[in-house]
């Protein structure tokens, strides 16, 4: 009986986990084409000039934003999911109540300084003093961007996905329409920026609305702990994820400024688009990421043991395919968009895909765990490893090798952050993936990827006619495969096939893929049955 309700436990976590990758799959992809529809309008209705200083306005804001929150959104979700599954409305009203109450005064602090400073903040940061004013409307992003996180970290950790991901549309949507029309009738930059600002201002006052409502169901607290002793309990759990993503923004600007002082303009604008076509790869890893994080900050030790242990191997099986395609269909993936010139672009694809090859030992999951557990500090520590390993590399193999150099460094600090968070995973609370199941996941992947490689690599035919062929031929070969490798088994099929169908949009294709699956392991039992005769 107890064995049946953890059995269940685990199913409904993951029945939540498909559901809220799936709405935070579609919003996000959604949300990336307006993006990219918006970029795409304003920068031809601006123009290079106008769509430069558009651009460089923003930098004073974001840079400032990085003083706020301190990790405090990223503590309303784990602990709102925490105390939510174990009935603790008194704590939840608070966290929300301390969170968003800092999350506004350094925001308010941080404009207020930006505000005073923004003649040399504009000379210090962009060189440009002219457009003092433009960046001066451009801080109330400041008041508003810490803020929309924080509530929507809240929603998520409420479980409310759904919502998250309409807001994030809803926020593109207005851009996308706002800012052109703005330009069109002679606001230029200026209306531009408008457009972007009012986006934002809407979002927040949707997900602040929504992150109230789900609240007002919580019971109120009777009893007060102490407003300061909550917000450092919030700090101290937040601060390590705060400085993890410093150092990643900071990771981010220095390979920047590495690729410029030992690579030409033409590597550097490889390099980029190439980094534009891992969002294939991180609209599939990312959400699930995402919603990882509340769900372990939900589960039991035993638990979310188990659920580590299935989630690698569930991850793994979408994601390590998904980045073997793209390394291996790099050529006509950047030449379908942005043309032959770019010829560069697609070995810089092909070697940055392969860091997503350690989803297999956890890349993808590690970090999720130790966040919804309230370990933090792991985070830091691998990013502080990862950093550590970079910067050496990154400076003496871009030296040598170029761009390969760049990304050889990028995948080498990707290991090993991985190594140690999966060692401190293993020694420390027991954690293991299963072994077995991700080796046959990187074989029955090279099996399926083995009738692509002649199109990808003779093809004469339009880059959309191989990669449509391509797409058909390894779906069709890796859902073969991975039945006869035992990467599916029938536990697993039944497992995925109810959670999957949870999921209302995407059931028929559910059924077309179970059935076949189905059928695969049939002949699979016929062939392996033994004969009367014998």
């Amino acid at each position: 009986m107890a064995s049946s309700h953890f059995h269940d436990r685990l199913l409904v976590a993951a029945e939540e986990t498909v559901s809220g990758a799936f709405h935070l799959f579609w919003g996000g992809s959604l949300a990336a084409i307006l993006s990219a529809v918006c970029a795409i309008l304003v920068a031809r209705l601006l123009g290079p000039e106008l769509y430069g200083i558009y651009s460089l306005t923003l930098i004073v804001p974001g840079f400032l934003t990085l003083f706020t929150d301190y990790g405090v959104s990223q503590a309303l979700t784990r602990f709102i999911a925490l105390y939510k599954s174990r009935g603790g409305g008194t704590h939840i009203i608070l966290l929300l109540r301390v969170g968003l109450i800092f999350n506004i005064l350094t925001c308010l602090i941080m404009f207020t300084v930006g505000f005073i400073l923004t003649e040399p903040l504009t000379v210090l940061l962009i060189n440009r003093p002219e457009i003092a004013s433009l960046v001066r409307l451009t801080l109330i992003l400041i008041l508003l961007q810490p803020l929309s996180s924080a509530t929507g970290c809240a929603l998520l950790g409420f479980g409310d996905v759904k919502k998250l991901a309409i807001i994030d549309v809803i926020r593109q949507a207005i851009r996308t329409i706002v800012s052109p029309l703005l330009i069109v009738l002679g606001f230029s930059v200026f209306g531009a920026l408008v457009g972007y600002i009012l986006a934002f201002m809407i979002g927040t006052i949707i997900s602040l609305v929504l992150a109230l409502r789900c609240s007002r169901s919580i019971e109120k607290p009777y009893l007060n702990p102490g407003l300061g002793r909550v917000l450092l309990e919030m700090l101290s759990y937040g601060l390590p994820l705060y400085l993890s993503s410093i150092l990643g923004s900071f990771t981010a600007t220095l390979r920047g400024v590495i690729l410029a002082y030992f690579t030409t303009n033409v590597l550097i604008g490889n390099f980029h688009t190439a980094m534009n076509f891992t969002i294939l790869i991180t609209l599939i890893s990312s959400p699930i990421a995402t919603v990882l994080f509340p769900i372990f900050s939900k589960l039991r030790s035993s638990e979310a043991s188990i659920m580590f242990t299935y989630s690698v191997k569930y991850t793994s099986s979408l994601i390590i395919p998904v980045a073997v395609f793209v390394a291996v269909m790099s050529r006509d993936l950047v030449f379908l968009f942005y043309g032959v010139d770019y010829s560069y672009a697609p070995l810089y694809l092909a070697l940055y895909a392969l860091s997503f090859l350690f989803v297999g030992f956890g890349l993808a999951v590690l970090g999720s765990f130790f966040s919804g557990i309230g370990d933090s500090k792991v985070n830091l520590k691998a990013t502080l490893l990862s950093v550590g390993i970079f910067i050496p590399s990154a400076v003496a193999l871009t030296g040598t090798m170029g761009v390969e150099g760049m990304l050889t460094a990028i995948i080498l600090a990707t290991a090993s952050s991985t190594i140690y968070s999966l060692w401190v995973a293993t020694r420390k609370y027991s954690l293991r993936i299963d072994l077995k199941s991700s080796v046959n996941i990187y074989f029955a992947t090279l099996l399926a990827v083995a009738p692509i490689i002649p199109i990808a690599l003779y093809s004469s035919m339009l880059s959309i006619v191989n990669l449509t062929l391509a797409a058909i031929l390894y779906l069709v070969a890796y859902l073969t495969v991975i039945p006869l490798l035992k990467v599916l088994t029938r536990e697993d099929l039944e497992n995925l096939t109810r959670i999957f169908s949870k999921v209302v949009v995407i059931q028929p294709i559910v059924k077309i893929i179970s059935s076949y699956e189905s059928k695969i392991m049939e002949l699979i039992d016929m062939r392996n049955k033994p004969s009367i005769n014998s």
